[in-house]
């Protein structure tokens, strides 16, 4: 079995190594930027990082010189100053600091690796692979990233003013790099050693099966590369959006090839779309180099992490198999050997009693894994929402500053949009990995239906004047005052039919109809009574083509041709689709190309015997008249507020946020420190966190409620990056009494400030 070696090379063939190690860098350095830099002379990815680490964990830290050398090298010539004999000093200096970055980086990464995981080959178990993208594929870079952007502002080479952007990119670009060709140089030597080591027995199976095994596997190979090439093509190099399509073939070549034909095909698929991409030739390369940028390294993400788990989880079942094959003969050979002996027999029949009990286990992990596509799409929501909430929060709390001019009220304002778009792209994900996974579940609950109408419109109708285009909405006059229905999903579908036509209508108008009919469903319950309603969104836009009708409601597929102009993950129609499905119904669509679209569905919907909204889904009318940052709030709602939340960047989110409304609040970093601070003072309002150390959220809100009277009892609201159906119903079944979402938006956050003072009267 192939494992990292720990060998130390001899003197003469340790130094011939570190000038190749950094030959090699030096020259995959101007290769990357002659070939693969973009228009703002960003490499996307950065191929010698990753033959660098390969290299380390193959032969140890002794090449680290190499290294070292090779960094300096690629970087003296892009960054020498030769205007005065001071400047060269200091250049030569600065770029001395980027290669010393890189080295401690690339050396410190690889030793954690070793460290944790034994000298193991790191992709053949999953909880290995883990450790090398922690490690190698992000903290090495993490490193690297950090002297380099540091010495190039001392330089001042770039400005301190975008160092964060600076160094984002120049980090990305070292995980993609080494999370692509590590891989595939390290199985290119584990091909190396295998083959020298079993040398004999390759040339009698080449001889034995070469005309049965070798044939066909060649041609599978040729098929395989012919089709990943053309699907290539037609992604990177014709701006057909089949780039995910990849993912199959990668799949194939695991399956048949090993690590060794699935990594080596990354290395081609991520060529190819890195020079595409840059020449502006991909599906990727859409209007904003940054969101190009964005697009093609999340794809480089997916087939990467897709690709090198799948090889970790197929490694580590058939290790598995083999244990087990290993046990069978093994309790075969006994039960022959021993078949007289009843002791040794019964004694066998107890292995395989506990081999079988083993068996179960392995299935239980092996089912496990399938899991991990949710919980790495769920961890990764809360760990995006987290500094989406330091973004989000604070641009919100700049907003309200008088002493920014109107340029910079208009980046901050593009800073919002943006996060809030990448917000939107985390929901739609989401969603759809849990519709996928067959885990989204409708929260019904009785709700006003017009005040929901009509809040639905006030929300598009700036949207709409600013593009100075009619916005007409027709509802019907039967339609019940309130109805039982997940307004969130409801709204979330609409809003999507809406932006859509929002999106492509640039003259014209918009039409939003609402119409209630009699129900033609058989009513089981006498006392309940069903309704209809139809829903449908009209606009003059650009149409479909007939021939796209079919596939615009498939995830990741658009109804516009000129897709570069347009954000988006392709993924609204698909969810709304899949929504209106789980409530009964089906979107329809009628188009024609030039003229415009009409969006529609119907669904039955429960009329409930009581007139009464749900608590948290209709504000009272002071809630719904709150403006955002109203500096008045804690005088005409006076509330004493603890904020439980260990992590001191969100502190900050919603200490400002707060101070902007008014308030003056405390802070506690886990649970225990809540109940400490109750003992000491009544508050009317807890914002709790449900992850803290020591104790989280949960637990103490169910020692809150079971040990605390009603009279003096806080409202409890959520305030969490844990967004997650299952995650509120925790929380409400802990015995909190609101929800709130990171990143925090304010008019939510004061509308759960009004709706606390409504629960304790």
């Amino acid at each position: 079995m192939f494992v990292l070696s720990q060998k130390r090379l001899k003197p003469i063939p340790r130094i011939l190594s570190i000038i190749i190690v950094a030959l090699l860098y030096y020259g995959m350095a101007e290769i990357s930027r002659h070939v693969a830099a973009t228009p703002q002379d960003v490499t996307p990815v950065w191929p010698p990082d990753g033959f660098a680490s390969a290299a380390i964990l193959i032969f140890g830290f002794q090449l680290l010189p190499g290294v070292l050398i090779g960094s300096f090298l690629a970087n003296i010539w892009a960054f020498f100053n030769a205007d005065s004999w001071y400047m060269e000093i200091f250049s030569i200096l600065q770029v001395l600091g980027i290669a010393i970055g890189t080295t401690i980086g690339t050396g410190l990464g690889n030793y954690l690796l070793r460290r944790s995981i034994n000298g193991r080959n790191p992709f053949r178990r999953l909880d290995d692979l883990y450790k090398f993208l922690g490690f190698t594929g992000a903290l090495a870079p993490m490193i690297n990233a950090t002297a380099g952007v540091l010495c190039l502002c001392l330089g001042g080479q770039i400005p301190w003013s975008i160092f964060g952007t600076v160094w984002i990119t120049w980090w990305v670009s070292n995980v993609a790099g080494i999370c692509i060709f590590t891989p595939a140089i390290i199985s290119w030597y584990k091909f190396y050693v295998n083959s020298t080591k079993h040398k004999e027995k390759l040339l009698v199976n080449w001889k034995t099966e070469a005309k049965k095994i070798r044939f066909r596997r060649v041609i599978e190979a040729i098929i395989l590369i012919v089709i990943t090439l053309e699907i290539s093509f037609l992604s990177f190099y014709q701006n057909y959006p089949l780039s995910y399509t990849l993912i199959p073939c990668l799949i194939f070549a695991v399956n048949r090839f090993g690590d060794f034909g699935a990594t080596n095909l990354i290395v081609v698929i991520t060529t190819i779309s890195v020079l595409g991409t840059v020449k502006g030739l991909s599906s990727f390369a859409i209007q904003y180099p940054d969101s190009s940028l964005v697009l093609l390294q999340c794809f480089i993400v997916v087939v990467v992490l897709t690709t090198l788990s799948l090889i970790a989880i197929l490694s580590e079942k058939k290790q598995a198999i083999a244990n087990l094959q290993k046990s069978k003969v093994r309790l075969i050979n006994k039960s022959v050997q021993l078949k007289d002996n009843q002791a040794i027999l019964n004694e066998n029949a107890l292995i395989l009693e506990q081999k079988n009990i083993a068996l179960t286990e392995s299935k239980k992990v092996a089912e496990s894994a399938s899991l991990v596509k949710s919980e790495f799409l769920s961890n990764m929501s809360h760990e995006l929402r987290t500094p989406l909430n330091a973004i989000l929060g604070l641009t919100q709390v700049l907003q309200t500053s008088k002493n920014l001019d109107h340029e910079e009220q208009s980046d901050l304002k593009t800073v919002i949009q943006s996060g809030a778009y990448l917000l939107e792209l985390i929901d739609d994900i989401l969603d759809i990995s849990k519709i996928e996974a067959g885990k989204m579940e409708l929260q019904f609950q009785n709700i006003d239906f017009l005040q929901f109408l009509t809040d639905l419109v006030n929300t598009f109708k700036v949207q709409i004047n600013h593009k100075n285009i009619d916005f007409d909405y027709q509802f019907s006059p039967d339609l019940p005052q309130f109805v039982y229905i997940d307004s969130k999903r409801l709204r979330q579908v609409l809003f999507n039919l809406l932006s859509n036509a929002i999106k492509f209508t640039t003259k014209g108008s918009i039409i939003l109809r609402v119409i209630a009919s009699k129900s033609n469903k058989s009513q089981l319950e006498l006392e309940k009574t069903l309704i209809s309603i139809s829903f449908e969104v009209e606009d003059s836009g650009i149409g479909i083509d007939v021939k796209r009708l079919e596939s615009i409601f498939l995830p990741f597929e658009r109804a516009e041709e000129t897709k570069f102009k347009i954000q988006g993950t392709g993924l609204g129609l698909a969810i709304s689709q899949k929504i209106v499905m789980m409530m009964g119904g089906e979107i329809n669509v009628s188009s024609k190309y030039g003229v415009g679209s009409i969006f529609g569905f119907t669904v039955c919907l429960e009329i409930p015997k009581t007139n009464i909204s749900d608590k948290h889904d209709i504000p009272n009318k002071l809630a719904s008249n709150t403006n955002i940052y109203d500096k008045y709030l804690a005088q005409k709602l006076p509330l004493r507020i603890l904020l439980a939340e260990d992590n001191p960047i969100n502190q900050l989110v919603a200490s400002k946020i707060l101070n902007r409304l008014g308030y003056e609040i405390e802070i506690a970093d886990n649970g225990v420190q809540v109940l400490e601070a109750m003992q000491n003072r009544n508050y009317d309002v807890i914002l709790m966190d449900m992850q803290m150390p020591e104790m989280d959220g949960i637990e103490a809100t169910k020692h809150i409620v079971g040990n605390t009277d009603l009279a003096c009892r806080p409202y409890i609201i959520a305030l969490t990056a844990n967004v997650m159906d299952s995650d509120r119903q925790i929380c409400m079944d802990a015995g909190m009494d609101d929800f709130i979402s990171k990143p925090v938006n304010v008019d939510s956050l004061t509308k759960a400030l009004w709706r606390s003072l409504r629960q304790g009267t």
